[in-house]
């Protein structure tokens, strides 16, 4: 039973991440489940760079980037430039909008995480995190 109740348990919180997740991206203008807030926190931190390269840094599949990216530029948040190494493809970067929505992206989940340990010593934190490692390593074998 105890073993059910794990993962039952993790189930729920991750629906309950899930649904702050949600709430927040819908409040800031983006849509969930596209991955617009990955796609606009990679290039924060890693801009300019290929459509392949953020797909698959995003983990996306090329069609599903390619929608994506035209809503991102249609909304002002990125742009699309010719990469001067390959005449067939742009390098992507964000524009000061998007650099605003990547910060805003940005503290919003970090009070996602403050709300997340909220309730934890800085000592059952990092045990937890040693635990959660363990069960997440098992899940990739």
């Amino acid at each position: 039973m105890e073993k059910e109740e794990i993962r039952k348990t993790l189930f729920q919180i991750e629906q309950a991440r899930r649904k702050i997740v949600q709430n927040f991206l819908k409040e800031i203008g983006l849509t969930p489940g596209q991955g617009q807030a990955r796609i606009l926190q990679f290039l924060a931190a890693h801009e300019p760079v290929t459509q392949k390269k953020l797909a698959d840094a995003c983990d996306l599949d090329v069609t599903t980037m390619s929608r994506v990216l035209d809503r991102l530029e249609k909304e002002g948040y990125l742009k699309r430039e010719k990469n001067p190494q390959c005449r067939r493809s742009y390098l992507i970067a964000l524009t000061e909008n998007g650099y605003k929505k990547a910060e805003e992206i940005a503290e919003g989940f970090q009070k996602l995480d403050e709300k997340i340990c909220a309730g934890l010593k800085e000592e059952e934190r990092e045990t937890l995190l040693i635990l959660l490692h363990k069960v997440e390593k098992e899940l990739e074998r």
